[in-house]
């Protein structure tokens, strides 16, 4: 069987592969208009060619600009909300010392479990959250919750301690949630892609009308752009590219043994 990371590796360079032969098509398809074009005699000016590749390479400068930036911002956002859970989990737990006797325990117990399940569905989330996986969490809560209010019950001195972390860690999870649907929008993503493949047609075509194929330099524009759109894909799925998110915050949580 192969592993989720093998195979969202190839999935990774799939997109990679595919960026570069479409900006490879449009290349060679404005190399060919081009040489099409001044083997009719249409007079084209050097000056003329040059202000609109450096207005579309510009334009879509700024798009991948926005955009990358856009997809590295949402990714901190996530990485910065497993910190902020992580926190919520550790005071919660600390608090649970201000209860008493059972409810202590089962609270701690609750954070420990829900925790552990948190680690073990991160390894999941590159094909989505399931509804069963939605159950569980839920049914964590319940238990988080219920010792927490049972224990407050018992304790209600120890209510405006405990329970302000605990409903944070219940919180926090949608709000992880909302992040994890925050992507680029599709439409955005294509007019990235179809600008990409008209600039390097605008490129080709120069080169098409000047009768020289710059091979060398045309890959390395291919191979920048295509890069600079891999990168913003990969950081706006930070549980299915190379670029993961890091759970290390809750993985060296020290919730006993």
């Amino acid at each position: 069987m192969i592993s989720p990371g093998f195979r969202h590796m190839g999935q990774e360079m799939l997109v990679a592969f595919g960026l570069l032969i479409l900006l490879a098509v449009g290349a060679e398809a404005g190399f060919r208009f081009g040489r099409r074009s001044s083997r009719r005699g249409e007079q084209h000016g050097g000056s003329e060619i040059g202000a609109i590749q450096g207005a579309m390479l510009g334009l879509l400068a700024l798009l991948l600009g926005f955009s990358f930036a856009g997809a590295g911002g949402r990714f901190l956002e996530r990485q910065d909300l497993i910190a902020q859970e992580a926190n919520a989990i550790g005071t919660a737990y600390l608090r649970a010392d201000l209860l008493a006797e059972p409810f202590r325990t089962r609270l701690r117990d609750a954070l420990r479990g829900y925790t552990e399940h948190r680690l073990k569905l991160s390894s999941q989330l590159g094909q989505g959250l399931s509804a069963e996986a939605r159950a569980t969490i839920s049914q964590h809560h319940d238990r988080v919750w219920s010792a927490s209010v049972e224990g407050v019950r018992a304790t209600p001195a120890a209510m405006v301690a405990v329970l302000p972390p605990v409903n944070e860690v219940i919180d926090i999870h949608g709000l992880r949630l909302a992040a994890a649907y925050k992507h680029l929008p599709g439409l955005i993503m294509g007019l990235l892609i179809v600008c990409s493949m008209l600039s390097m047609g605008v490129i080709g075509f120069g080169c098409g009308v000047s009768g020289r194929r710059n091979i060398l330099m045309t890959t390395a524009l291919s191979l920048l752009i295509a890069a600079a759109l891999w990168t913003t894909i990969d950081f706006d799925y930070g549980r299915i590219g190379l670029i993961q998110l890091n759970d290390a915050p809750l993985a060296e949580l020290k919730l006993g043994p």
